[in-house]
């Protein structure tokens, strides 16, 4: 009777082995994580959709331009009307209206953000309050025409600067008090000394030029003081077009996710939008991995003061419109409609 031959005995396999499996499980797992991730990204927060065409109608006329013939005697001799202007606006490049509320009313801040998520790259200018507009029929203040609300400023961005404002955001200047004190303060280097009080809007401003920490109270204090520069609203507003950034720069670090459900109630609390949540997602994770100190570009219209109004330098703000790269084609002048009262 012959002998069944010996099973040979099981091996172990090596630690080699199993490292190499282990780490295949993992770049299996994570490989999925971000498959899900970039399909839920992309059915819950698509990128948005917005007109590829903007209509831009002739300038309005002044008060003081006597209407053209349409009928009657002179109608033959009357100027034909100016046709609309069409723009084609780029693919994923996209506006926003950041607006600065206080408590009182009336909007402290006006700036126009542009953001191209394909090249990463983002532009945020300033728009002087005291800047001259045509609007419901009258010369005005851009900033008085937050009587109307947002959508009222916005339009009257659009119509001056003649790019499309897709949404508008508008923040009361208490959160950024808040926002600062919920991540330990904000590194600045305040460009002059600020010694400010209006009582009437329980505003005390004291705080020495030079690079420092800034609690929430400062904080707020260097985005309203206006009265501290010699060139009034224009040197705040390159103030705080540079505090933004810090403040981006050093909310936006590992060390605050602990922060995140505080900052997200400050959002609620104190920030009115009309862009849709899945649209922030969106904006929010193709800003991951920007480099604000190349991506980011800032700017202001540039003008010059003459009372009671900021009046604009129609070429240097025509170019810095071009340079924004919302449309495919060169901007003519003839889309802005800046004006000299």
């Amino acid at each position: 009777m012959s002998r069944s031959p010996k099973r040979a005995a099981k091996r172990r396999p090596s630690a080699l082995v199993r490292l190499a499996k282990g780490l295949y499980l993992m770049v299996f797992i994570l490989s999925l994580v971000i498959v899900v991730g970039f399909a839920a990204v992309n059915i819950f927060a698509p990128k948005p959709t917005v007109d590829g065409q903007v209509t831009i109608p002739p300038r309005q006329e002044g008060p003081s331009a006597p209407p053209a013939a349409t009928d009657g005697p002179g109608a033959s001799d009357a100027p034909s009307p100016t046709p609309d202007l069409v723009l084609h606006r780029r693919d994923d490049v996209f506006t926003c209206l950041l607006l600065g509320v206080a408590d009182q009313g009336g909007t402290d801040t006006i700036m126009l953000g542009v953001f191209d998520t394909k090249a990463k790259k983002a532009s945020l200018i300033s728009i002087p309050r005291d800047t001259v507009v045509y609007y419901n029929g009258r010369y005005q203040k851009i900033n008085a025409t937050y009587a109307g609300g947002e959508k009222a400023v916005a339009e009257a961005v659009r119509d001056l600067l003649g790019v499309p404002v897709d949404y508008w955001v508008s923040v009361n200047l208490k959160a950024f008090s808040t926002i600062v004190d919920q991540i330990g303060g904000v590194y600045f280097d305040v460009p002059v000394n600020m010694d400010y009080e209006d009582p009437y809007q329980d505003l005390y401003i004291h705080i020495p030029a030079g690079y420092q920490l800034l609690n929430g109270k400062k904080a707020e204090g260097v985005m309203r003081c206006r009265s501290c520069y010699v060139n009034a609203d224009i040197g705040r507003t390159a103030t705080q077009r540079a505090f933004l950034v810090a403040l981006a720069k050093q909310t936006i670090t590992p060390s605050n996710v602990g922060s995140v459900t505080s900052l997200i109630d400050t959002f609620i609390k104190y920030v009115r939008t009309d862009m849709p949540l899945n649209d922030m997602v969106y904006f929010g994770t193709q800003a991951v991995g920007m480099d604000l100190d190349t991506a980011l570009t800032t700017g202001s219209l540039t003008g010059e003061w003459i009372s009671p109004y900021w009046q604009l330098d129609d070429q240097a703000v025509l170019e810095l419109v071009n340079s924004l790269g919302i449309y495919q084609e060169q901007v003519p002048a003839r889309a802005l409609h800046i004006v000299h009262p």
